[in-house]
């Protein structure tokens, strides 16, 4: 080390830019990212099946976080985070690698960047530039060509590429990056033994180690031994109860501790920071198969709602952490950029527009976070079935918007942290504040937006769990000038129905022939009744009247007829007006049909 540097660190020590050690040297740096891993996979997050005693060890020595958030509902924007600071947003990386197609759905995602500029700064240029061993052992998934990670800063590459989970958990292992071992060895061990052979080759100066890890994503796999004492203990009926998924964990948990074991034989443990996150929520498609369960949390990976962004989130760092403590206060990986920057005592580079906050005085114990808002933007469709979002968190309240309609969704988190009771309605100013935040911050940062899709083919709307078919207003397509879709909170209803040419329509499936009754919730204001409207079904066809009800927003449910279905299969359900003798036609929230009998004579 220079003798300049050793003076900027006496400087930055005496300042308290950061802690070092007694001989002034600036601490080692550990992230440790793990792919997938969902906010309740650790015992030290209230898991009882998993086992992860080094996990939990390293959360009683400590800082345990309850409330963080990776940065995206999928990976690479994660990732990208990060290591730059920066939202997914405003680096245009908003979709894991290279996405999902869907040429006919409802929009079109903007022209997104499959990869992370080589000119953005990043914390692995940053920390080489100032002396650090730079590393990272595991998953990329941040491109390929200018964007790997040896044109980012990293000085070795152990098993990282442009894709996004490997072709094999045991040797052979497929990955260009990284040699093959033994036989059947498996991958997190050989990921193990990559991030020791880098610390034991950069003990005396300080190092960055990004180990990324493979697991726990698909293709799930553990090794055999560890997969059968699962198995002989797994409950069917519990959330958590997959085998190879537990060994895949405790894979993870074996890692952690060989690594942290080699730290103190070493003598770096006490100068070493060590965070441990996870990139999204748990993955929690396919039934009874599924990995994991987040609960309480709602849905997981790709979804807009806390199982698909909370995470796990422990921090150690001796002399510094106070072992065994807790954060409530939300945080977000794209403060980790900030964070190790500032326990490192290194200044970023001047210019850099980042979004992240330092976590440094919170970790110390003696400072606050201030008071921010958490931002989400997904203008994307992901496998699991969530749609294009964006989202804020704003202390306990959480708005979710939904690009295809505008639909917006409230909850109180403090007091609903499942997500269970959606309050647009019941706080429509609370709504209409966060959502004016979000649009906003998406302006500030340059987001960029979904677009119509010329090739949009509806998707049908089939019977819910109940033998109701809803037919929702964010759900409709609009056909004319004037008719839309009007958001929560004051509204989320069809409305402006001011021309009688303009009408409104559904794709729905039904499986079972029959009789179905037709509920309109429909709202008209005062000296606006009167209009006849169509209602179709396939060939089937009703009229109804429309009425006053005080108010365009003042809804009443009218059952207006029975419609029959003679088959199975997909139809068009419209409503058509054929007169219109007032200003507007009517406002509608939702439509219901729901079955009564079989085909026979009308009652």
């Amino acid at each position: 080390m220079s003798r300049l540097r050793r003076v900027l660190l006496a400087v930055c020590l005496v300042c308290g830019g950061f802690v070092a050690n007694a001989a002034g040297t600036p601490p080692n740096l550990v992230v440790i990212l793990v792919d997938d891993l969902g906010w309740t996979d650790l015992g030290a997050y209230g898991s009882h099946f998993h086992h992860t005693p080094n996990i939990d060890r390293l959360a009683q020595e400590g800082m345990r976080f309850t409330d963080a958030y990776a940065s995206c509902t999928v990976c690479s924007p994660t990732r990208a985070a990060l290591l730059t600071g920066k939202h997914p947003a405003r680096l245009h990386l908003t979709d894991w690698i290279p996405g999902d197609n869907r040429p006919t759905a409802r929009l079109r995602p903007p022209a997104w960047s499959p990869g992370l500029d080589p000119n953005e700064p990043n914390l692995a240029r940053q920390l080489k530039s100032a002396g650090y061993a730079t590393a990272i052992v595991g998953k990329w998934h941040l491109g390929g060509t200018n964007s790997r990670p040896e044109a980012l800063g990293f000085d070795l590459n152990r098993g990282g590429d442009e894709r996004g989970q490997p072709p094999h958990y045991f040797s052979p292992y497929g990955l260009p990056t990284l040699p093959d071992g033994p036989k059947d060895e498996f991958l997190t061990d050989r990921e193990g033994l990559e991030a020791v052979a880098f610390i034991e080759a950069n003990r005396s100066r300080p190092f960055f180690l990004f180990l990324s890890h493979y697991a726990v994503h698909q293709p799930i796999a553990g090794k055999p031994d560890v997969v059968a004492g699962y198995r002989a203990q797994a409950d069917p009926r519990a959330g958590q109860h997959h085998a190879e998924y537990a060994a895949l964990i405790e894979s993870v948990d074996d890692c952690l501790g060989r690594i942290r074991t080699r730290l103190g034989e070493l003598g770096l443990a006490t100068n070493t920071v060590i965070v441990f996150t996870s990139d999204n929520g748990g993955l929690v498609s396919g039934g009874d198969r599924a990995p994991t369960s987040n609960w309480p949390l709602r849905s997981g990976k790709g979804d807009s709602f806390e199982g698909g962004v909370r995470v796990p989130l422990i921090v150690h760092w001796p002399g510094v952490v106070k072992p065994g403590t807790t954060a409530s206060v939300p945080v977000q990986t794209v403060d980790l950029y900030p964070t190790l920057l500032e326990a490192a005592g290194i200044a970023d580079v001047a210019g850099h527009e980042r979004d992240g906050l330092s976590l440094v005085p919170l970790w110390r114990g003696g400072g606050a976070m201030p008071n921010r808002s958490l931002f989400w933007h997904y203008p994307h469709y992901h496998t699991g079935g969530a749609t294009p979002y964006g989202a804020v968190r704003s202390g306990d309240w959480k708005l979710i918007e939904y690009y295809e309609s505008g639909h917006l969704e409230l909850y109180n988190l403090a007091s609903d942290i499942g997500e269970t009771v959606e309050m647009a309605n019941a706080f429509p100013e609370k709504a209409n504040a966060l959502a004016k935040e979000l649009a906003d911050w998406r302006q500030r940062v340059g987001a960029q937006m979904p677009e119509p899709n010329p090739a949009y083919e509806p998707k049908p709307i089939d019977v819910g769990p109940d033998g109701m078919l809803r037919l929702s207003a964010h759900l409709a397509t609009t056909h004319g000038i004037n008719l839309r879709y009007e958001s929560p909170a004051h509204k989320n209803t069809i409305g402006y129905w001011t021309r009688s040419e303009d009408w409104v329509s559904w794709e729905v499936q039904l499986a079972t022939p029959g009789r179905y009754e037709v509920e309109v919730l429909q709202g008209c204001g005062t000296g606006c009744g009167g209009s006849e409207v169509e209602v179709s079904l396939g060939e089937s066809r009703i009229r109804f009247t429309v009425v006053e009800t005080g108010g365009f927003q003042k809804f009443l449910p009218r059952r207006v007829g029975v419609l029959d279905v003679p088959r199975p299969g997909r139809f068009q359900f419209a409503l058509k007006p054929q007169t219109k003798p007032g200003p507007a036609v009517m406002d509608v929230r939702q439509v219901l049909l729901r079955r009564i009998s079989d085909l026979g004579p009308h009652p």
